[in-house]
């Protein structure tokens, strides 16, 4: 049975963790290939935050230490057009919930039948 207008799901994935990021990628990916799900995948740009302490405070104020912190993140956009792939999709994502590493971050959206100005 078809939907009257396909649903957007998109997942999303923040991480501090390159390797772990990665390999959950990686699982991720072969998931969707084992399914055969229709799946478009965003790698969004990394952030990076900086924070610079002195080391001393009275003298040598040109001493600096500094600290950096980068959060990795990617998207997948998922379109369900029948029920089928609906709760296919939802029992994909209930399993990488239960299996997911403490320093992944994973944020679902749902649109159903919500206009938006593309």
């Amino acid at each position: 049975m078809l939907f009257n207008k396909p649903i957007i799901l998109i997942l999303k994935l923040t991480s501090g963790n390159k390797i772990v990021f990665h390999n959950y990628q990686y699982k991720i990916q072969t998931l969707l290939n084992h399914y055969h799900f229709n799946v478009i995948k965003q790698t969004l740009p990394i952030k990076y935050k900086q924070i610079s302490l002195l080391r001393s405070p009275h003298v040598y104020k040109k001493s600096i230490e500094t600290f950096e912190t980068r959060i990795y993140s990617s998207q997948y956009k998922f379109l369900i057009s029948t029920y089928s792939t609906y709760f296919q999709i939802f029992y994909l994502i209930k399993f990488l919930t239960k299996n997911i590493p403490s320093s992944i971050n994973l944020t679902i959206k749902l649109s159903n039948n919500v206009k938006t100005n593309l």
